[in-house]
């Protein structure tokens, strides 16, 4: 049976300022990447475009693996071994988002537990209510 024009009035009334839910966040590595550049952008000021893009490429490959060495970060990110160091430092010294260790002739980073927090959040986007 179809709705009387009063129930159709009441109902609309009633959604009317219930906006519609957003719609869910991509989970492409591209739109997580963007997410990532703009929560650095945000959060910790990297207003260097291209130095962004290189600790966002840093911290995608230590949300994948959780520990890599100094080269394969570099790697990660598309830098030479002296400045993917240079990178890893700034990010764990300055921003505090990693923690290292030496195991033999290699040092070793991981993401900090307050950082992956974050980067759940950022990733997974605020929870829905």
């Amino acid at each position: 049976m179809p709705e009387s024009l009063p129930e159709a009035f009441a109902r609309r009334v009633a959604e009317r300022d219930n906006p519609p839910p957003p719609p869910p966040l991509s989970q492409e590595p591209a739109a997580v990447q963007a997410r990532i550049e703009d929560w650095l952008l945000k959060t910790h000021k990297v207003r260097d475009k291209r130095g962004r893009l290189r600790q966002t490429r840093m911290l995608l490959a230590l949300m994948q693996h959780p520990e890599r060495t100094t080269g394969e970060l570099g790697e990660a990110a598309g830098l030479p071994p002296r400045a993917a160091a240079r990178v890893a430092v700034r990010l764990g010294r300055d921003f505090d988002l990693l923690d290292w260790e030496y195991r033999g002739l290699y040092r070793y980073w991981r993401l900090t537990r307050a950082t992956e927090d974050a980067l759940l959040l950022v990733v997974l986007g605020p929870p829905q209510p």
